[in-house]
Formats: C-alpha cells, sequence, structure tokens
C-alpha cells in the first residue's frame, strides 16, 4: 500500500486575508471533510508544517522579499489589492513553504512514496521578488528547488488552476531542469498566460522548460462561474503513476510531491 503523507496545519487557518476574500479558511476545512467522506483520512501519513529555514526560502526568493514579509509580522497589512497580512499570515506562510519542504525530503528519503500539502497562504503567484495574487512565498518552487539541492536531475511542475503560475514560471524560467506546466484559464489573474506572449518582459513558449496551457478565453458568464467555483474546495484524489525515476513532480497550488510524477484528478 502506498504511504501517502498528508499536512494541514491549524496555522494555516490563521491566515486572514479580509473579510468576504475568496482565499479563506473554509476551502482547507472542504479538504478535510472531502478526505473524511471518502474514507482517506485513515490512510494518510500525518505531516508536519515545519518552519522553512532562510536558506530554503533564499533559494526562490530575494533576501528584500524575504525581509519584507518578515517585518509586518504580529500586524495587519495590506499588499495589494489581493493580497493582505493578518498577525499570524508570515508564520503560516513559513510554515507552508516548510511543509512543501519536509514532504520533498520525506519522499526523497523513501519514508512517504507521495505527499499532498494542504497549505495556506498559497504560493503560484508570488514571484522571487514580489508578493501578490493572494500568495506570500511560492511553496511549490521552494519545494522544487529543495528537489533540486537533493540533487534530482530535473523536477517538473504541474499547475492546474483557473490562475496562471507566473510567480513560479518566473523562479525557473533559466533553469532547463525544471519543467513547468500551467493549466489556467486565460486571461484571469494575472492578466495574461497565452501562448508566445509574456506576462512582463518575458515571452510564455519561449522557454524550452515553460509549457502554457490556456484554456478557452473566459466571458462576463464564465467569469461568474469561474468567482463561484474558486471560492470552493473540492476534496483532492489519491493519484496514479507513472515511471519517472530521477524525477520529481510537486502540482501546485497545493502541491502533490512524488517520486514517480504523480497524475492528480481535479474537480470542477
Amino acid at each position: 500500500m502506498s504511504r501517502v503523507g498528508f499536512c494541514l496545519d491549524p496555522v494555516f487557518a490563521e491566515h486572514d486575508a479580509g473579510p468576504g476574500h475568496p482565499e479563506r479558511p473554509e476551502r482547507l476545512e472542504a479538504v478535510r471533510r472531502g478526505l473524511r467522506e471518502a474514507g482517506l483520512e485513515a490512510d494518510l501519513v500525518p505531516l508536519e508544517a515545519r518552519a522553512a529555514t532562510r536558506e530554503e526560502l533564499r533559494r526562490i526568493h530575494t533576501e528584500a522579499h524575504v525581509d519584507g514579509l518578515a517585518a509586518p509580522a504580529g500586524r495587519r497589512v495590506g499588499i495589494d489589492p489581493d493580497t493582505a497580512m493578518s498577525p499570524r499570515s508570515h508564520e503560516a506562510a513559513v510554515r507552508a513553504a516548510g511543509a512543501v519542504v519536509e514532504a520533498v525530503e520525506q519522499v526523497l528519503d523513501g519514508r512517504l512514496d507521495r505527499a499532498f500539502c494542504a497549505v495556506r497562504p498559497p504560493g503560484h503567484h508570488a514571484t522571487p521578488g514580489r508578493a501578490m495574487g493572494f500568495c506570500l512565498f511560492n511553496n511549490v518552487a521552494v519545494g522544487a528547488a529543495a528537489a533540486l539541492a537533493r540533487g534530482l536531475e530535473r523536477v517538473a511542475i504541474v499547475d492546474f488552476n483557473v490562475h496562471y503560475g507566473n510567480g513560479t514560471q518566473e523562479a525557473f524560467w533559466r533553469d532547463p531542469r525544471v519543467l513547468f506546466v500551467s493549466s489556467h484559464r486565460f486571461p484571469l489573474l494575472p492578466g495574461d498566460g497565452r501562448p508566445r506572449r509574456g506576462w512582463g518582459r518575458t515571452r510564455v513558449g519561449a522557454s524550452p522548460s515553460t509549457c502554457p496551457c490556456p484554456r478557452a478565453p473566459a466571458t462576463p458568464s464564465t467569469r461568474a462561474s469561474t468567482a463561484r467555483s474558486s471560492s470552493r474546495s473540492a476534496a483532492p484524489s489519491i493519484p496514479s503513476s507513472s515511471s519517472s525515476r530521477r524525477g520529481s513532480t510537486p502540482t501546485a497550488p497545493t502541491p502533490w510531491v512524488g517520486r514517480r510524477s504523480p497524475l492528480p484528478a481535479s474537480r470542477s
């Protein structure tokens, strides 16, 4: 039987993005409830949400970014119209990134076959030098960097989300060891993600290690349904696996980590 690690720490509920914000603690409650209703929770191995070290964060993020997010710890601050920090947001963010690193390490050590990290705040919009789009640290990128630091020859990140994972792409834009695949609805946040057209100065699709897979352009009706669906969270499915012995495949924004490239199933 596969040993599947699972991380959902109470500290993640302490991150409060503000009244009415779609990225809220109830998303993780839905994950837990779905696992219980499916009869899967008892089969999962609890995984610690340890704090990521400064070295682990700095593999992806600039020194100014790491220090800047630590400065308001214990206070409520607004970063941009979509992104805010509450008194315990910094602790939650550091431990969200650390949980993914811990999952990577346990899989690579053979203690787990794969792991699922239900963490908050999310991460795939956070660039090396900027928090944005609900995201503070880029959890999946920090985890992928930890895998590379352990000597993996290649890592694939499969990002399936209504939004484009611009931060993860930027983090590994010039690293040929990392394949980043993003399935998203264009042109929702951050406003790009189309093939061969970039956000800022980059050109999506120009890098041999980047594969954008935009869905059909959003219409007013699909934007409304997308907003409703993104405020809910469906229970994850335990994935099947394919063979990839030298690599690891985290998925974003809620990371799966596995030695054999897990292929998660998503429900709309």
